[in-house]
């Protein structure tokens, strides 16, 4: 992105979102690994291995810097004490002109809480509210139930149905995707935090 670039920091009724800081190794590590057989089948290979925390600690490093470059915006989704990590949610150009996609994983011990519908909520009017950006879209497996609600909830309309489309940097598993797309801060429903959902 060449202009203004969302928030380095969010909070919401129950999360904090922010930018990941190399420090976070330590309280990401575990959730990693408690999850990744959870989330592996839905998300792209960039934690599929076992990390050592130095390994883990550059890659956080990394996305920080991508998020002051303006290449990729990844939040710690964090429980609003900033303690525990309960996921990761962010916001990515890379799917053309006046666009971002968000995406999201929630660790597995707090699934079915609202989570996802929360940060997603939050990044979508972030994204929205830059000047040079007009819609917003997830990307998503059609088998990934809990995922694809997240924004139906928030009143994004499907724009792709399943097609077994691979060209996508996230197409890497056995399922159909689905693109969701919301234009307007107008449209995005209240999603309430707290329901039980993804």
């Amino acid at each position: 992105m060449t202009g203004p670039t969302p928030p380095r920091r969010i909070e919401t009724q129950r999360l904090v979102l922010r930018c990941w800081e190399p420090t976070d190794a330590r309280l990401f590590e575990p959730a990693l690994r408690v999850s990744r057989e959870h989330i592996g089948a839905w998300i792209p290979p960039v934690w599929d291995e076992p990390s050592e925390l130095d390994d883990i600690a550059r890659r956080l490093g990394q996305f920080r810097a991508e998020f002051h470059a303006g290449i990729g915006f990844v939040y710690a989704m964090l429980d609003a004490t900033e303690t525990e990590v309960l996921g990761e949610a962010g916001l990515m150009p890379r799917i053309g002109p006046g666009a971002l996609e968000i995406g999201y994983w929630v660790h597995v011990d707090h699934v079915g809480l609202g989570l996802a519908t929360e940060a997603t909520r939050a990044l979508t009017l972030a994204g929205l509210a830059l000047n040079e950006v007009d819609r917003i879209e997830i990307h998503c497996d059609a088998a990934n139930i809990p995922s694809a609600a997240v924004p139906r909830r928030l009143g994004y309309r499907l724009t792709r149905p399943p097609d077994l489309d691979r060209s996508h940097p996230d197409s890497h598993g056995p399922g159909d995707l689905l693109v969701f797309a919301l234009e307007a801060i107008g449209d995005l429903a209240d999603g309430p935090a707290g329901e039980a959902n993804a």
